[in-house]
């Protein structure tokens, strides 16, 4: 709900489309004040925008259903379906549909319209210490900030972290993990989405209410069955047909259908021969060639339908093959099968000193991956399907990797490729096994600090031939190459210049363009604005489809067959969002549908942020952040400053759209001068730049932020530097403390709430991005906070704020810190809060 002229001017200006089949029409609920909607149709080739009903009609309809007034602006529905001049809605969990002229009726079908990866069922995540890694991408394109929760092995969702509107957050995790996904505001659910499968996965989370896009009940049909293989992926199974499926019969694409469907059901209930995943390939006729896992053993089923065993598993080396990871060669002459060792974890303990479960508190267990814990080792192995026999290779091209990624076969199925990414990522290889044995190195990319692959990895290989577009900063930025896997070279640049691919959102292979999002395409905007931009295969034609000055998000139709047109919003945090329908060959406007001006939101009494860069601590480099000053502001006073810190090296964290301020919480509504910025060793600026993190972590960027705020400061008498204060969550509460430790001549008060202060005990792919590899190396105890309490100055005030119940990060973190501090004789503030989860400053007792 909106509670400041901001938000508000916010939710009246946003459009979330629901784009309709053929992609020239979308509808869009449209709010006309708080709590009230109107639906919007919007006819792109028709350049109009009107009601998609007579809302006043339908709802007089309605009284008679629910027995009490309907509101025309405050219909009981938030997702409709059109067709022709029907509308159809869940009311009270029946689907209805109402034409005019012929009044309401139920209508027994499902909703077809809308396009989500979300489940709505919430179940335990898998065992996901032995399955392959992943990467989950959220892309929030609701009007809210969602809350994103992770889902134990126990079903209990526990709070993971925000995701700003309009943003994109990249999360590593595992085959089998779940996470659910709330309205930040609402508590409203948006969806539950379990991890399919390895690699990256990008799920758009919409403004549908899950619950009313399905109905509450979604109960299984009759007969059927739901489970979960050996890396916790759900599959459900229907005795009736005596079939296996992937999807949810009650979900429209609830997950990647890795599967076929209809595989066999054996007698036992399980899916038929243990989940084949490459199935049933045809050589001629009826013969049909099929490998597959049984016991965690190797089986080929011969083209007279007798089974062999082609290989057993190491019981003393505890090794098994993954049945999800067989890869036939396209004339089923060969087959790569994946073996694996499961790497190990660390048992986590949390207290729950207030359980609703017993009187006395109770000890909480969960199964977590540290630096100091083994990975999951992975070994591709090739067998010759004529001679029933492996085919001897040598991994010594692919030891010591911390993750394998499948690529696939060569078009003339002479070569199974895939990448190798190794310990402390500073290589990458992509490598070929040929059939025969040998295997070589088709390309190579190596760093002396590190390689991000926890937010810019990304390749894909071009079907029909041997290239593959691949993501990469050997020239200082990330940008996109084409290479030759044939060759083994790079065939070319596809984009070049001071600015960086965000994401790859589009590719044509027919037509050879790829459209993408990147930061700073445009000069002398802010370089970290996001825009959409096309370009050719070979780096020709490469222009942005979007213009206006600010950060832009978009939408477009599901279908890749019918996106000609899309939806782009743009805004800046002095800037109130601007939406228009916009052609995705040239970006030409079609349609404005919302806006209003910054000078038309001033006379309402607006005080907009104000945008600061200047140089940082190499005196050319620009900084940028954003100052915004207390309500009732008066340039004869003096105020306090906070400055609101989260340095995480895989992003950066300043605002940059229209409303994301006030979602952030903003210390300048109590009185305060806020500032937020993004100094060097934070993401998506040059490489250089971000370089600056590695086994570095403490600096946080302070040598710039220190400059910058004392530059604002110069001009700005009504900055009261004497009264500087920090606060962060999480890595921004190391941040928080770290800025007294190592700069305490500069900061003299920070609240540091549920931070990472112990770097022993973050995440092992956290440690291993940031701080390399092998473990024992210096950075680890030379960054953590722990190492140095005794640095607090006499002078300075630090608050710690943790919650016993935080799934993230355990509050043993800020525990160690407290230990050192008082074996130091440090005086601090100290503030524990047994049921707190993830920042839990932001709960109402923090």
């Amino acid at each position: 709900m909106a509670n400041t002229l901001e938000e508000k001017c916010f939710a009246e200006t946003f459009v979330a489309p629901q784009w309709l089949p053929g992609g020239n029409s979308f509808w869009y609920r449209r709010q006309v004040d708080t709590g009230s909607f109107r639906f919007i149709l919007v006819d792109i080739l028709a350049k109009s925008a009107r009601p998609a009903f007579d809302h006043h009609q339908l709802a007089c309809a309605l009284e008679g259903i629910a027995k009490t007034g309907i509101n025309s602006e405050r219909l009981p529905f938030s997702w409709i379906e059109l067709q022709d001049s029907l509308v159809r809605f869940r009311f009270k969990d029946q689907i209805w549909q109402y034409e005019p002229g012929k009044g309401l009726a139920k209508w027994p079908g499902k909703f077809t319209q809308g396009n989500t990866l979300l489940m709505r069922r919430q179940e335990p995540c898998g065992p996901t210490w032995s399955a392959p890694h992943a990467t989950a991408g959220f892309v929030n394109t609701t009007r809210s900030r969602l809350s994103l929760f992770a889902v134990d092995r126990n079903g209990a969702a526990n709070y993971f972290m925000p995701i700003p509107s309009g943003k994109t957050v990249f999360q590593k995790t595992s085959v089998g993990a779940v996470w659910r996904i709330e309205d930040g505001n609402t508590g409203q659910l948006r969806g539950i989405y379990c991890v399919t499968s390895p690699g990256y996965n990008v799920v758009y989370v919409g403004e549908v209410d899950v619950d009313e896009y399905l109905g509450k009940k979604g109960e299984l049909p009759r007969g059927w069955e739901q489970q979960r293989d050996e890396n916790g992926r759900v599959y459900y199974l229907d005795h009736n047909t005596r079939t296996t499926h992937w999807d949810c019969p009650t979900v429209a694409g609830a997950a990647d259908a890795q599967l076929e469907s209809g595989d066999e059901v054996g007698e036992d209930g399980k899916a038929g021969k243990q989940q084949v995943t490459l199935v049933q390939k045809e050589l001629s006729g009826e013969d049909r060639t099929e490998i597959y896992v049984r016991d965690s053993n190797l089986w080929l089923k011969c083209d007279e339908g007798s089974e062999f065993l082609l290989a057993e598993s190491s019981v003393l080396e505890d090794s098994h093959y993954d049945r999800s990871m067989l890869y036939l060669s396209p004339n089923n002459g060969y087959a790569v099968a994946w073996e694996y060792t499961s790497g190990s974890t660390t048992d986590e303990y949390w207290i729950e000193y207030c359980s609703d479960r017993q009187l006395h508190p109770r000890l909480i267990k969960e199964h977590k991956s540290f630096p100091t814990d083994t990975l999951r080792v992975d070994r591709p192995r090739l067998f010759n399907l004529a001679s029933k026999c492996e085919v001897p290779t040598d991994n010594a091209l692919f030891s010591n990797h911390y993750q394998l990624h499948h690529l696939g076969w060569s078009r003339d199925g002479s070569e199974y490729r895939f990448l190798y990414d190794g310990r402390g990522h500073q290589v990458l290889k992509v490598l070929g096994i040929h059939r025969s044995g040998p295997i070589r190195v088709l390309y190579e990319e190596k760093s002396k600090t590190f390689i991000d692959v926890t937010s810019k990895l990304y390749y894909t290989q071009l079907s029909g031939s041997d290239e593959m577009i691949w993501a990469s900063e050997r020239d200082g930025h990330n940008h996109l190459y084409l290479i030759d896997l044939q060759q083994g070279k790079i065939h070319g640049q596809i984009t070049k210049g001071d600015w960086n691919v965000a994401m790859v959102e589009r590719v044509d292979e027919k037509t050879r363009r790829i459209w993408l999002s990147a930061y700073g395409f445009h000069p002398g905007e802010d370089p970290y604005h996001l825009h959409l931009v096309r370009v050719n295969f070979d780096g020709t034609g490469c222009q942005a489809l979007t213009d206006g000055d600010g950060t832009h998000t978009w939408s477009w139709p599901f279908d890749t067959c019918s996106q000609q047109f899309f939806v782009d919003s743009w805004s800046r945090v002095d800037l109130p969002p601007q939406t228009v329908v916009r052609c995705s060959e040239t970006g030409t406007v079609q349609l404005k549908l919302e806006g209003i001006s910054a000078e038309e939101l001033k006379q309402h009494g607006w005080v907009p942020p104000e945008r600061f860069h200047c140089p940082g601590r190499d005196g050319e480099t620009m900084i940028y952040g954003i100052i915004t000053k207390p309500l009732h502001f008066k340039e004869t006073r003096c105020y306090p400053v906070i400055e609101s810190i989260y340095a995480g090296p895989y992003d950066f964290f300043t605002p940059k759209s229209f409303g994301q301020v006030a979602h952030n919480g903003n210390w300048a509504t109590r009185g305060y001068i806020s500032v937020q910025l993004d100094g060097m060793g934070t993401n998506w600026r040059s490489k250089q730049f971000h370089d600056v993190c590695y086994r570095n972590l403490n600096d946080g960027g302070f040598p710039d932020r220190i400059i910058w705020i004392k530059e604002a400061a110069k001009t700005r008498p009504w900055m009261n530097l004497n009264r500087m204060a920090i606060i962060g969550s999480s890595f921004g509460g190391y941040n928080a403390a770290a800025a007294l430790l190592h700069f305490g001549h500069f900061y003299k008060i920070a609240v540091s709430d549920s931070g990472a202060h112990d770097t022993s005990l973050v995440p092992l792919w956290w440690a291993e991005q940031w701080l390399g590899y092998p473990v024992g190396n210096l950075s680890f105890a030379k960054q953590s906070n722990v190492s140095h309490a005794e640095r607090l100055p006499a002078d300075a005030r630090l608050m710690l704020v943790v919650g016993g119940m935080d799934p993230a990060l355990n509050p043993a973190s800020t525990m160690r810190f407290v230990q050192q501090l008082n074996k130091a004789g440090k005086v601090y503030e100290f503030v524990f809060i047994p049921e707190g989860g993830t920042t839990a400053v932001r709960m109402d007792m923090g």
